[in-house]
C-alpha cells in the first residue's frame, strides 16, 4: 500500500463494470443536427464541421461590437479640409509650378548692363521673340572699327534677360534698315526680321538667326538690289503668307513697283512707272497707295488703287490710273502723349556750332510748360512711357505715370566763362601709333533726361551722365566718325521684355577707350543697359529731392 501512496498525485481510477456492460457501448444521447444553425446580428454561424462538433463552438461567447462614435462638426471640417489641401497640393505641383511649354519658368528681369568689345551698336532696337516663351530678345545692327582692316557690319541679337549674344550675322555690305514687326514669312506665328541694305532684302528668323531667303528673281541668278523698305501686302499667291510691295530705283531705268513673295523671297511681278526716274511709297492702306515721282529736281505725288496695281503687275495689258494729287508730306511736329506734346528742334551743325531747343506744350491750354535750350548739343530720338495707374505708383510717382526720356549728346570744350572745365577740347587732333593719319578726337557727354508729368504738374530728372570718346577718321574730303551721331539716334527703347506688365528701359551707347595693354591704343566698346523703369523711377525721385 505504501507503494501505491508513493505514486504521487496520479493513480488509476477503479473500474466497476459488469461483464454485460463491457460488451455494450454507451448510448449517445446528444446527436447534432447538421442543419442546425444560429443567426446572430446578421451572421450565419455553423456549429459543425465534417460531422463533428467542435468543442469550442459549444461555448456561446457573447459578441462584442465595436462602437464608432459619430464625428463632431469640427472633426468633419478638419477632415474635409485636409482632403482639400491634398488635392490643392497635387494641382499646384502639376499645373502651377511646372514650366511653360517652352521648358522654362517665367523669371522677372533684373537690371543689367553688358559690354561688347570691338563693335559699335547702331540703329533702331527691335524687341523680338526668343526661345523662351515669356522673354523678348533685342535685335539691332552692329559695325566694327571703321579704321580696322576687317571693318564689318551686320545684325546682332542679345538676350533680353542678361544681354549675352544670342546670334549675329555679318553682312558683306552695310545694312540700312531693320524691321522685325512686319511679316511672318514661315507661318510659325512669330514675326520675322527683314533686313535691307546694299546687299538687297533678306528675311531672318529672330529666334535662331537663320536666314530664310534673299529677295531674288525666278532663276535665283541675281539678288535684287536698289530696293526701298517694303510694305506688307495681302496674300496674292494663296500660300497663307503675306506678300511684300516695294519700289526699285536705279540710274539706268525708270522706277518700278515690285511684288515679292513673303514666303520665298521670289519676285512675283513688277511694273514700270513711266516718266518717273525715282519713286517711293509715301502712304499705303488696304485700298490705295500714295507715292512720289521724282524727275531731276521736281517731285510730284500720285495715287493708285492697290487692286489696279496688282492687276497691272500680273496682267500687263491692264491699264491703270495714277492721277496726280495735291499732297503735303507730314512734317515732324513733335511727340504727343496724354495731352502733352514734346517738340525737339536741333539747330546748326555739331560739333562746331549747334544747339537743341526743347519745348513741352500743354495741348489743352496751348501753353508752353517747359522751354529749354542746350548749347553744343544734339537731341536723339526720344522714347515715351505711360504706366498703368495703380495705387502704389500713383503714390510713389505723385501721379506722374506719363513721360518722355531724352538723350542728348553735348560736345565739351574750353570757353572763356569756364576755363577750369576738366573735359577735353571738343576738337583735338592726335596721332595714334600704328596709323599714318591724324585722328580727330571728340569728347562728348551723353546726358539722359526724364520729363514726367501728371494733369497739373511736371518733373525734370537728370538720370545719368556718360562720357563718350568719338574718333573721326579722314577719308578724302570727308571725316567718318565713330560712334556716329546718326547711328546712335535710335538708341532708346521702352518695352515689356519679360511680359509681366511692367516696362523696361533699354539703352545703348558706344565709345573708344584707351588700353595700354591692347594691340591698338584705342579700343571700340559698346554698352547696353536694361533698367526696370517703373521700379527705378521712384528712386530717381528720391535722389532729385
Amino acid at each position: 500500500m505504501a507503494n501505491t501512496a508513493s505514486q504521487g498525485v496520479y493513480s488509476p481510477l477503479p473500474q466497476s463494470l459488469s461483464d454485460s456492460d463491457s460488451e455494450k457501448e454507451m448510448p449517445i444521447t446528444v446527436r447534432p443536427k447538421f442543419t442546425e444553425c444560429h443567426v446572430q446580428n446578421g451572421v450565419h454561424e455553423n456549429i459543425h464541421h465534417n460531422g463533428y462538433i467542435r468543442p469550442l463552438q459549444l461555448m456561446k461567447i457573447p459578441e462584442v461590437r465595436k462602437v464608432t462614435p459619430a464625428m463632431s462638426p469640427k472633426r468633419k471640417f478638419c477632415f474635409i479640409f485636409s482632403i482639400a489641401v491634398c488635392f490643392l497640393t497635387i494641382i499646384v505641383f502639376l499645373w502651377v509650378l511646372p514650366c511653360s511649354e517652352s521648358g522654362t519658368c517665367p523669371v522677372q528681369i533684373s537690371n543689367w548692363e553688358n559690354q561688347h568689345d570691338g563693335i559699335e551698336l547702331t540703329g533702331k532696337i527691335n524687341a523680338v521673340k526668343s526661345a523662351f516663351k515669356n522673354t523678348l530678345n533685342l535685335a539691332l545692327f552692329f559695325r566694327r572699327n571703321l579704321n580696322a582692316a576687317d571693318s564689318q557690319s551686320g545684325v546682332i541679337s542679345v538676350l533680353g534677360n542678361n544681354g549675352a549674344v544670342a546670334w549675329y550675322i555679318p553682312q558683306v555690305q552695310t545694312p540700312t534698315d531693320l524691321n522685325c514687326y512686319l511679316v511672318d514669312v514661315n507661318g510659325d506665328d512669330i514675326n520675322d526680321c527683314l533686313v535691307l541694305g546694299e546687299m538687297g532684302l533678306e528675311a531672318i528668323d529672330p529666334v535662331s538667326g537663320t536666314i530664310f531667303w534673299h529677295a531674288h528673281n525666278h532663276s535665283q541668278s541675281k539678288v535684287i538690289s536698289g530696293l526701298d523698305f517694303p510694305e506688307r501686302l495681302q496674300d496674292v499667291n494663296h500660300d497663307n503668307i503675306n506678300e511684300l510691295l516695294t519700289t526699285k530705283n536705279s540710274e539706268t531705268e525708270q522706277g518700278k513697283f515690285l511684288v515679292i513673295s513673303g514666303k520665298t523671297g521670289v519676285l512675283e511681278g513688277e511694273v514700270t512707272v513711266e516718266r518717273c526716274r525715282e519713286i517711293h511709297i509715301i502712304e499705303m492702306n488696304s485700298t490705295s497707295i500714295v507715292y512720289s515721282c521724282k524727275n531731276e529736281n521736281r517731285t510730284t505725288y500720285h495715287q493708285v488703287l492697290v487692286n489696279e496695281l496688282l492687276n497691272k503687275i500680273f496682267n500687263r495689258s491692264q491699264v491703270i490710273s495714277t492721277p496726280k494729287i495735291n499732297f503735303v508730306p507730314k512734317s515732324d511736329v513733335g511727340y504727343a502723349l496724354n495731352g502733352r506734346k514734346l517738340i525737339i528742334n536741333n539747330v546748326g551743325l555739331c560739333p562746331n556750332n549747334c544747339r537743341v531747343d526743347i519745348t513741352l506744350i500743354d495741348e489743352k491750354n496751348n501753353r508752353n510748360v517747359i522751354s529749354s535750350s542746350y548749347p553744343n548739343s544734339y537731341a536723339l530720338t526720344p522714347a515715351s512711357f505711360s504706366f498703368r495707374p495703380t495705387k502704389s505708383n500713383l503714390s510713389s510717382l505723385k501721379g506722374h505715370v506719363n513721360g518722355f526720356i531724352l538723350k542728348f549728346w553735348q560736345w565739351f570744350g574750353y570757353n572763356r566763362k569756364d576755363k577750369k572745365r576738366r573735359y577735353n577740347p571738343s576738337i583735338v587732333k592726335r596721332y595714334i601709333p600704328g596709323n599714318n593719319a591724324s585722328i580727330q578726337v571728340n569728347s562728348i557727354m551723353e546726358r539722359v533726361v526724364l520729363i514726367t508729368f501728371n494733369s497739373t504738374h511736371f518733373h525734370v530728372i537728370n538720370a545719368s551722365l556718360t562720357e563718350i570718346t568719338q574718333l573721326c577718321f579722314p577719308n578724302d574730303d570727308f571725316k567718318y566718325c565713330q560712334p556716329s551721331l546718326e547711328n546712335q539716334n535710335n538708341s532708346l527703347l521702352i518695352s515689356d521684355l519679360d511680359m509681366d506688365g511692367s516696362q523696361e528701359l533699354v539703352s545703348y551707347s558706344s565709345t573708344f577707350i584707351k588700353r595700354d595693354d591692347a594691340k591698338e591704343n584705342w579700343q571700340l566698346v559698346s554698352n547696353m543697359k536694361v533698367i526696370r523703369l517703373e521700379a527705378e523711377l521712384p528712386k530717381l525721385y528720391e535722389v532729385a529731392k
